[in-house]
């Protein structure tokens, strides 16, 4: 599984639209985008900067783990 997916389910966890989730982590909306369409790739350090910035610590329920 790539790792779009795991952003799309962080946003949708914290309830924001792409739009939303770009203004808050300061990305372009098309960025958002093509991170969850895995047009391009997600470093996982962009993806904790992006919990970090929605409060979201809980990484077992965004991952299926635990």
């Amino acid at each position: 599984m790539k790792g779009g997916i795991y952003l799309k389910k962080l946003r949708l966890e914290a309830n924001l639209s792409q739009t939303q989730m770009a203004k808050i982590i300061g990305k372009r909306n098309e960025r958002i985008s093509e991170w969850e369409s895995d047009v391009h790739s997600i470093k996982l350090i962009d993806f904790i900067e992006i919990a970090k910035k929605l409060e979201i610590s809980d990484f077992n329920k965004i991952l299926n783990v635990g």
